[in-house]
């Protein structure tokens, strides 16, 4: 598959997410059925926003990065993306539990911050291997 069809396809699906959660936001009412409604709002807009940043990144580092493997830099900001995402998805859900404070959002945000290190050593590793 060519990048252009693959960030065409992606784009479509981030878009998709985005309305999908517009639909959500203003269809659903948490009241009624609480579960189904959080359940939904938090899947679209993780979706949505873990695309978002995927393309974002992309954008950023294929403009100003130094990279020519153009699918390695989605590769790198595609994970990223992810990774806010889902730390995003947390504190959410942290939140919604009423257990949002700094001394939950720290150790979260150093894991999160230690996963993306494990991930580019890991990345570091293979390109040296490569070589």
């Amino acid at each position: 598959m060519s990048l252009k069809k693959y960030l065409i396809i992606f784009t479509s699906a981030t878009l998709i997410s985005w309305g999908a959660w517009a639909i959500v936001f203003t269809q659903l009412n948490p009241e009624t059925n609480r579960l189904v409604s959080v359940t939904a709002f938090a899947v679209s807009l993780g979706f949505a926003v873990a695309g978002t940043l995927s393309l974002l990144g992309f954008a950023v580092r294929a403009w100003f990065g130094r990279d020519p493997v153009l699918f390695r830099v989605l590769r790198v900001a595609t994970r990223q993306g992810v990774i806010v995402a889902v730390f995003m998805e947390a504190l959410l859900a942290l939140q919604a539990m009423r257990w949002l404070a700094w001394w939950n959002v720290v150790p979260l945000g150093l894991f999160f911050t230690l996963l993306e290190g494990f991930f580019l050593a890991q990345d570091n590793v293979l390109e040296r291997q490569t070589r």
